[in-house]
């Protein structure tokens, strides 16, 4: 991507999409500029060494002097000042309910997987945290898709987007949870193909925007860790 100095700079974890991945989307779709740091992010929020304004944990983005945290934060932040913003009042209070309940199901997926520790690595605790998957999996999962596929519907029955009748930071958030959701439960997803055929055609149309397209296939496109929808 541009120098440093050109775009914003995106401040994450190595090696994985993980809660940045909503934010590179924005980006990506946007063409916008950003370069990706990977390196000291444990020492700069974890060992007192970011400066600027208080974060508390990554993803963090800065541009000259300012900086911003919080994933569903910033994705707004970015969808409005790159033109990925609602037409209206009224769908602007909606795209902010969608992008709540999108990060509400991607943390309980992530919860589900961390269940004796939420901080620790999935990896400490794969046995004593199974209940917990095979609830999310059996309660859980299934009420979130249904719901966005009602939402998804509730517009223009479901063959456009979620709001309005153009692209917008919420889409991509969605975007970016279905293909979560493929990613760590296959064969779940797979399943529940009939009641989610509008979430399916959508993920379709929107990955094949030639921006996302394009950034999917590159090296840019982290992959999925594999554990916790991250």
């Amino acid at each position: 991507m541009a120098a440093q100095e050109e775009g914003w700079v995106l401040y994450y974890w190595p090696k994985l999409a993980g809660r940045a991945e909503f934010i590179r989307l924005v980006l990506e779709e946007a063409g916008e500029p950003y370069t990706e740091v990977n390196d000291g992010i444990e020492a700069m929020f974890f060992q007192g060494k970011h400066q600027e304004y208080p974060a508390l944990a990554p993803p963090l983005i800065r541009k000259g002097s300012f900086t911003l945290s919080q994933t569903p934060v910033i994705c707004r932040y970015l969808g409005r000042r790159l033109g990925l913003w609602p037409q209206s009042e009224d769908d602007e209070w909606h795209a902010d309910q969608v992008n709540a309940t999108i990060h509400d199901f991607i943390c309980e997926g992530r919860l589900a997987f961390h269940g004796k520790d939420f901080h620790a690595s999935y990896f400490t605790q794969q046995e004593e945290t199974k209940p917990y998957i095979e609830k999310f999996v059996k309660e859980r999962l299934l009420r979130f898709l249904g719901h966005f596929e009602a939402t998804l519907k509730a517009n223009d029955g479901g063959q456009g987007f979620l709001v309005g009748d153009s692209l917008t930071y919420v889409d991509l958030a969605l975007l970016h949870a279905l293909r979560a959701t493929e990613a760590q439960f296959p064969e779940e997803w797979a399943a529940a193909a009939e009641v989610t055929a509008l979430l399916r055609a959508f993920q379709q149309r929107v990955a094949a925007r030639p921006r996302l397209a394009a950034y999917f296939r590159s090296e840019r496109c982290k992959p999925f860790e594999g554990n916790s929808m991250m």
